[in-house]
């Protein structure tokens, strides 16, 4: 029974965790819109798509600043197609192309969500940053 709360108890502090990785994502990338149930859902997952940005990019970035991620379902690893699930689920080819997966675990920490918290700004700073140089006046 122990077990059982343990498992309850780790389940929320992912929850929380996912969460907290969600506001900070909210907030520098307005845009950004969560894939899947708001309710039913697993604690550990966390599947965005970060609008107008393709996967490709984002997992680059992310990755050149140490922040784990994927594109796709967890069967997919290594692969950088739209995720036939969320194709599945309705989403537009834009919106799955787009998506990124996070997944937390056991071991994931409350620093560690606030790093990716953190390069996630810097992130969105430097694609603002590329878009208004681009941006014909």
């Amino acid at each position: 029974q122990s077990t059982l709360r343990d498992r309850v108890t780790e389940q929320k502090r992912e929850a929380q965790l996912r969460d907290e990785l969600w506001t900070r994502i909210a907030r520098c990338f307005p845009g950004a819109k969560q894939n899947g149930d708001a309710e039913h859902r697993l604690a550990n997952i966390l599947n965005v798509s970060f609008m107008g940005v393709d996967s490709e990019t984002m997992l680059m970035a992310l990755d050149l600043e140490h922040v784990c991620a994927s594109s796709g379902s967890a069967c997919m690893v290594g692969s950088v197609v739209a995720s036939h699930v969320l194709l599945e689920m309705g989403l537009s080819t834009d919106r799955a192309s787009s998506a990124v997966r996070f997944s937390l675990g056991k071991w994931t920490t409350a620093e560690e969500i606030a790093n990716a918290g953190e390069v996630l700004e810097r992130i969105a700073r430097r694609l603002n940053k590329a878009d208004s140089t681009y941006a014909v006046a």
